[in-house]
């Protein structure tokens, strides 16, 4: 092997386990968050560490008033995660394999995601929750929206984690 080769395969294995980015807030621009609320101011996002040993770091959206969060609050919430912390052990094949498996075939409130990372998902258990989770260059991307009208947001939650997608 070539020293020119090493090298150029050495870079190559250090840009695929990057580690997540620390602040997941850059991910997506502001106005494509406040298009989820045109009636409403949606702040700056808070960043946090979720866990550090997990290589998981989010960023929180919230906007809306009152006392009762699913009522006439949202929260949105970005986060990554790196995919070998999280499964320790496992494939990458194993863990496209264990996304694409909460998509259930015939199930309306889930869905296959075509054309983004390895593999994208998006899914509903209520009517105030959307959420839609990629597989991406060795991280788990999630962009979950919760409010009063959270999965009639689907497509909107799906083009945010496109457009997250495109940035990590």
């Amino acid at each position: 092997m070539t020293t020119h080769a090493l090298i150029l395969g050495l870079a190559m294995a250090a840009l695929h386990q990057q580690s997540p980015p620390k602040d997941p807030c850059t991910l997506l621009k502001p106005a494509e968050v406040q298009a989820l609320a045109p009636g409403a101011h949606v702040g700056a996002g808070v960043s946090s560490t979720v866990s550090a040993e997990l290589g998981s770091f989010a960023c929180m959206y919230k906007w809306g008033s009152g006392a009762q969060a699913a009522a006439v609050n949202y929260q949105l919430q970005v986060r990554v995660s790196d995919a070998s912390k999280l499964f320790p052990g496992t494939s990458a094949a194993s863990i496209k394999d264990g996304l694409l498996g909460t998509a259930k075939p015939g199930t309306a409130n889930a869905a296959v995601i075509p054309g983004v990372g390895d593999a994208a998902v998006y899914d509903s258990d209520a009517p105030i929750r959307s959420r839609a989770r990629a597989l991406v260059k060795g991280r788990i991307l999630e962009v979950a929206l919760e409010g009063p009208d959270g999965r009639a947001m689907k497509a909107q939650v799906i083009g945010l984690l496109k457009s997250a997608a495109l940035r990590l």
